[in-house]
């Protein structure tokens, strides 16, 4: 049976179900995880991978459904930090209004981006979207920001010594064991939307134009709007992540901006998988795991290249990705031999 509002959005009621109840499961698994891991330094690490897991959870959304790869998504993940920080120390809100200025304002600047560049597709929609979010890096560097940035120094958040967010003090926030479930909560739910976003009718409508934009265009679709549609909310999803970081560093620094964290993001999804919902999730947490093991041998960015080339030599659809595609081919050699 499908209910009316399912029916609006091409879902029905059974597979939404199974969708919430799976992320139920997971979410409650993954409230478990302090408890399991005591010690901080390795939690702290697994923390900040929930972190780039949103941000690259974004980027592999947009690849999955339009097949564009966007190198601009720091800009909503650094706009929505530097939201929180300027909203806390400029104008002294308490940090949930701050954390709703963050996310409302990378949101925004997401559909103001995607109404210039989605037009674009292959390079030329990379290259814009780099070339908009390093515009906004050099913004946050210049002299006449220092008040709001403070420029390569960063901008120091300061909560007030009483401020609580979800019942959370600033003690807490910064604590990445105490501050996980409301990560891991924001993560789940993201997934689960984009999981919902791409299982509907506008999802199938999505995979169409990526595939054939002409074709979408010639059946009577409008192409342009649901492109623009599908990049603010990857964009929102990017500022979740910019949020939580900015709550739990109570730091912000121009980096967030940098190219060097939208390419550990993009890293992250290809290597998890492009193609696969979780993969990006899976991506960005073993790319925080290896990071850490590469960094102590003085060889970082070496290491990190070598990796992602055997990667992409040997599991060409990334881990989850080339899984996905080994399961699939069993099936139909399986579905062929059992044929009459």
């Amino acid at each position: 049976m499908v209910s009316p509002g399912a029916r609006r959005l091409g879902l029905s009621r059974g597979l939404a179900l199974r969708g919430v109840v799976i992320a139920a499961v997971v979410l409650a698994a993954g409230m478990a995880v302090p408890y399991i891991v005591l010690d901080r330094f390795y939690i702290s690490m697994l923390f900040d991978g929930l972190v780039l897991a949103l941000l690259a959870l974004s980027v592999g959304f947009l690849a999955r459904h339009l097949g564009l790869i966007s190198l601009g998504h720091t800009a909503f993940y650094g706009g929505a930090a530097y939201l929180v920080g300027i909203s806390v120390t400029q104008w002294g809100w308490s940090p949930l209004m701050a954390a709703l200025t963050g996310l409302v304002g990378g949101t925004v600047l997401a559909l103001v981006m995607a109404l210039l560049v989605v037009r674009s597709s292959g390079m030329g929609f990379l290259m814009l979207t780099l070339a908009l979010g390093q515009a906004l890096y050099q913004l946050s560097i210049q002299r006449v920001a220092i008040p709001y940035t403070g420029a390569f120094d960063g901008l120091q958040i300061s909560f007030d010594a009483d401020a609580t967010f979800l019942g959370l003090s600033v003690a807490q926030m910064m604590n990445g064991a105490l501050f996980w479930p409301v990560v891991w909560t924001a993560l789940v739910l993201s997934a689960l939307g984009l999981w919902l976003v791409g299982r509907s009718r506008f999802g199938t409508v999505l995979e169409g134009i990526r595939e054939n934009e002409e074709r979408m265009r010639f059946s009577g679709f409008n192409t342009y709007w649901p492109r623009v549609l599908a990049f603010t909310i990857s964009g929102a999803v990017a500022s979740v992540g910019g949020v939580l970081f900015a709550l739990n560093a109570a730091y912000v620094s121009p980096d967030v901006l940098s190219f060097l964290k939208a390419g550990d993001a993009l890293i992250a999804a290809i290597v998890g998988g492009l193609g696969v919902l979780l993969g990006p999730i899976l991506g960005a947490l073993l790319y925080i795991v290896a990071q850490s093991q590469f960094n102590q041998s003085g060889n970082l960015y070496l290491y990190t290249g070598l990796a992602l080339i055997l990667v992409l030599m040997f599991l060409p659809g990334g881990i989850l990705g080339s899984i996905s595609s080994i399961r699939k081919r069993l099936a139909r050699r399986s579905a062929k031999e059992n044929s009459p």
